[in-house]
């Protein structure tokens, strides 16, 4: 194999990180991976950012349950070998916003083999070079089918709420994280708060906790406040930014993303 072929092949192949490519996870069933990595997604494109969502959620794919899409492509046509990634993809609304989704309620990713989910990242992390972020949904809990974006990530957002049973699940989660000695950074993302001095005592909690497991701690993206018309949004199918850009929940999405904005420009 001569040089050109073998750089080719490491960079394909090999299971690094992606620099523009930053991963939901929890512990947490129903926090709402789904709807702030899509919600996240939507106010970096509304900053001019080029972004591609991908629906990982390995337990229940449904970003597309979120969302008003026209004609809906969807990835188990990759997984069957009838389209690539690239024939799948959707623009909504405008070129900067991409999305890579599946039918919801289908575990499309539980019907893969490893290889085969390798093949799956090998070709995300082709796309994403087209992009300034990726945002992934890999949903609750690190398991071997999401486990490779968990590898591929530039970051890892690892979201909570408030409840002491969010907080032993999201301090497991991160146990998780160390055991898999995964690169990426760790960020918090707490969500469903009635106040923002509510969320930061929540993050003062989980940082004692990691400290007494001899675990790094870890950087707090951002907190959510709890919103009722997000609900009225999920229900209607409509983005929190497009219907309710001034509600307290929307100004704390635009808070993460200018801040992850900021970050990744500086790096």
């Amino acid at each position: 194999m001569n040089n050109d072929l073998e750089l080719i092949y490491k960079e394909l192949f090999t299971e690094t990180q992606a620099k523009n490519v930053f991963v939901f996870i929890s512990g947490v069933e129903h926090i709402g991976t789904s709807w702030c990595a899509l919600s996240l997604a939507h106010s970096l494109s509304l900053k001019k950012k080029k972004v591609l969502l991908v629906d990982g959620n390995g337990n229940l794919s449904n970003i597309s349950s979120y969302m008003p899409l026209v004609s809906p492509l969807y990835m188990e046509e990759y997984i069957s070998g009838h389209k690539t990634l690239n024939q799948l993809i959707l623009a909504y609304k405008n070129i900067n916003f991409n999305i890579l989704t599946a039918t919801p309620g289908n575990n499309y990713l539980e019907k893969l083999q490893k290889g085969r989910i390798q093949i799956f990242i090998d070709d995300l992390r082709i796309i994403a070079k087209n992009y300034d972020y990726v945002i992934v949904d890999a949903g609750t809990d690190i398991n071997e089918q999401n486990l490779a974006f968990c590898k591929m990530a530039h970051q890892l957002f690892v979201m909570c709420s408030e409840k002491s049973s969010d907080l032993v699940k999201t301090l497991d989660i991160l146990q998780n994280i160390h055991k898999q000695e995964l690169s990426g950074d760790c960020k918090l993302i707490i969500n469903r708060v009635n106040s923002f001095e509510d969320g930061y005592k929540v993050y003062k909690e989980l940082s004692k906790a990691l400290n007494r497991s001899d675990l790094k701690e870890i950087d707090l993206l951002g907190i959510v406040r709890f919103d009722t018309r997000i609900r009225d949004t999920i229900k209607n199918k409509e983005l929190l930014l497009t219907r309710y850009p001034s509600s307290e929940a929307a100004v704390d999405i635009c808070h993460m993303a200018e801040k992850l904005d900021l970050e990744n420009n500086h790096e």
